[in-house]
């Protein structure tokens, strides 16, 4: 598998958001998740996903935390970059970069798919030891998990803000067969093609989404 990066950015990107994460929560008191998502919002976690060097390498964990603050309109507490590589927090960071960088997902999308800093800060008492594999293994179950139960056109439907009833008045196509694509128990992808044009149109995605 190709990795998101070259491995000699690797230790810069994990040590940096690790310590981005401790400084966050322990020194400046900001909540977990809700900083985490800031970070994925500013628009740093995909520069340090594409190895933009201003962030990947150019950085600290101090400095990264505050450009994510400044990004997102709320400036952090003035406060003592004192960093704890053994807190779970740095850990989490630390884990997440890695994870990012072997699997080559970004953050947002493996946020997205069930494995954020929430869920990786919750396995620190049994994986924080272990090899980061463990951690890997982790995300992917996790990720398949998310996959399996993953369905394009109920994704799309709902973002659209319409009920099962509603796509079928509109598109023509029976709500049991709406209710047959969602579930499963028929698939867009062996529909004739005219069915998933109506779809997307309607739900205003390209048919390939749908397939």
């Amino acid at each position: 598998m190709a990795k998101a990066y070259d491995i000699m950015y690797l230790e810069d990107a994990m040590s940096s958001i690790g310590a981005m994460m401790d400084y966050a929560v322990n020194s400046c008191g900001e909540e977990l998740s809700s900083f985490y998502g800031r970070f994925i919002s500013s628009g740093i976690a995909r520069m340090i996903f594409c190895a933009n060097p201003r962030y990947i390498a150019g950085c600290s964990g101090v400095e990264l935390a505050e450009t994510v603050a400044r990004r997102t309109g709320k400036e952090l507490p003035k406060a003592e970059p004192l960093i704890d590589i053994g807190s779970p927090e740095y850990w989490a960071g630390w884990t997440l970069a890695y994870i990012s960088w072997f699997l080559s997902m970004d953050f947002e999308v493996l946020h997205v798919r069930g494995v954020g800093i929430e869920d990786i800060h919750r396995r620190y008492p049994t994986l924080h030891e272990a090899d980061l594999s463990k951690s890997v293994n982790f995300a992917r179950s996790r990720i398949e998990q998310y996959l399996r139960s993953y369905n394009p056109l109920k994704t799309a439907r709902t973002t659209a803000g319409m009920t099962q009833k509603e796509l079928a008045e509109a598109s023509g196509i029976s709500l049991r067969s709406i209710r047959a694509y969602e579930q499963g128990q028929l698939s867009l992808r062996n529909a004739e093609s005219e069915t998933a044009s109506t779809l997307s149109r309607i739900l205003g995605c390209p048919a390939s989404h749908l397939i």
